[in-house]
């Protein structure tokens, strides 16, 4: 983790009463962030994983035994949520009514991934014009510690984004923590997503005309070679142009049409 962040955050714990630390509901053991939650229990602070994005999710039964997974693991209290349509915020309020209990004087800490959703959380905690926070889907908007009170006594700190000091590129795009033009090889992130996506998908997305049989034989960089095809996506040669397919790719999974 790097320098600058471990102190940020450090202040953050020390600050907090409860620490809500924020998962993306697609990818929630690769948001997680362990040495954090141990560095909040550490504290003896009340700690709680918000899985956020729950509506990205299709199957639910998936998600829930994902969701039971991780709450044995962690031993902590684990909820599902969508922050940009309001779901499951009770719950989140809930935890906090319950732990703050009456105190003169209550905060809130936020950590996790950028982009998982920490300031819409925060914006729907705080309600409709107070303290609101700027949103992105650019990675990395917010900037430093930054401290939002709801109500009289009740405040929020929102952290910097946490990345890993070495984490992989591919990962890190995948919870959405880079942009595709912050990619240094988008072409192979697109075959990494196509495997993770699953070949089918990617074809069927994008209208490649082929049956399942036809893209059972095909790898993922043939698959790619057929989105660029389709999308008339060519280049000098009458070749595929397979850098503009998966910077396609990329884009649309990073607007969440392709999930």
């Amino acid at each position: 983790m790097k320098q600058g962040f471990l102190q940020h955050i450090m202040h953050l714990i020390k600050e907090s009463d409860i620490v809500i630390e924020i998962l993306d509901a697609r990818h929630p053991e690769k948001t997680r962030n362990l040495s954090l939650e141990a560095m909040v229990k550490e504290k003896k602070k009340k700690l709680v994983l918000a899985i956020n994005k729950a509506d990205l999710i299709d199957d639910k039964k998936i998600m829930e035994r994902k969701k039971e997974e991780i709450a044995k693991d962690s031993g902590t209290k684990t909820v599902f949520l969508s922050a940009l349509k309001r779901d499951g915020i009770n719950l989140i309020r809930k935890e906090i009514g319950m732990e703050s209990g009456g105190k003169e004087r209550f905060t809130i800490g936020i950590i996790g991934y950028p982009n998982v959703g920490k300031s819409t959380l925060i914006n729907a905690l705080a309600g409709k014009g107070r303290g609101r926070v700027a949103t992105s889907r650019k990675a990395g908007l917010t900037r430093g510690l930054q401290k939002i009170k709801i109500s009289d006594g009740l405040y929020l700190i929102d952290s910097p984004g946490i990345i890993p000091f070495k984490e992989e590129e591919f990962n890190l795009f995948l919870v959405e923590s880079k942009n595709p033009n912050q990619l240094k090889d988008p072409e192979t992130a697109a075959v990494r997503l196509i495997q993770v996506l699953g070949k089918e998908k990617i074809a069927k997305f994008f209208g490649v005309e082929l049956s399942s049989e036809e893209i059972e034989k095909k790898d993922e960089e043939e698959i790619l070679e057929e989105v660029a095809l389709t999308k008339n996506m060519i280049i000098k040669g009458g070749l595929p142009d397979t850098a503009k397919a998966g910077r396609e790719i990329l884009e649309r999974y990073q607007k969440h049409e392709l999930k």
